[in-house]
């Protein structure tokens, strides 16, 4: 089974984890596995930093978030993985994960939400986006109707993914497109029309 590294955090902020555990290692230092449920991977993160049990999203100290979805439970790509990863260090560890299982909510919350990977197509004032969770793609939409395609299939505010600025020929331009489409993605999601709220403001 071949193990590779982690992108970096500004390529992937946030990672939904079903079939997650988190295990604490002799030292004392608590991390999470499970499934990556929008590479299909197994995935061990490096050590948690603060935990939210009612959002259920717990901060590690790569910066990486961390969302748990469902039930604790057991992924084999995920113990491979921690398997490795403990005999490497040379440590032992045990799993505390009914200390973070919470049916009771859980039972309450959708399921989370969909990322999806913006980019800028070459024409003016228009976007581009990928959900790789569904596979789909929107081609050249303006802001606020990408906003509105996205939303129904299940992307929210906060979930939207930037390519490097090196990407980008202009990212002055290329920011205000998406800080368009935010705008229009945080009036969905309060159930308000276009331009309900006034002028966006200025930060993002």
């Amino acid at each position: 089974m071949k193990i590779w590294k982690s992108q970096p955090v500004k390529l992937q902020p946030i990672v939904f984890l079903s079939r997650w555990q988190v295990m604490e290692t002799e030292d004392g230092f608590r991390h999470f596995i499970g499934h990556n449920m929008e590479t299909m991977t197994g995935r061990a993160s490096t050590g948690i930093v603060k935990f939210d049990p009612e959002t259920r999203r717990g901060v590690t100290g790569s910066g990486r978030i961390y969302e748990l979805v469902g039930e604790s439970g057991a992924d084999t790509k995920a113990n491979y993985l921690w398997a490795v990863s403990c005999a490497q260090a040379g440590m032992a560890s045990m799993d505390v994960s009914s200390e973070y299982d919470q049916p009771e909510i859980m039972s309450l919350r959708p399921v989370a939400p969909y990322i999806a990977n913006l980019f800028c197509d070459g024409s003016p004032a228009r976007l581009s986006a990928k959900v790789p969770a569904t596979g789909q793609s929107f081609e050249g939409q303006d802001p606020e109707d990408l906003a509105e395609l996205l939303f129904a299939k299940g992307v929210r505010q906060g979930y939207l993914r930037l390519p490097d600025s090196d990407r980008i020929e202009n990212w002055t331009e290329f920011v205000d497109l998406v800080r368009a489409v935010e705008h229009r993605l945080n009036q969905l999601e309060r159930g308000l029309p276009r331009d309900a709220d006034g002028t966006r403001s200025g930060e993002w």
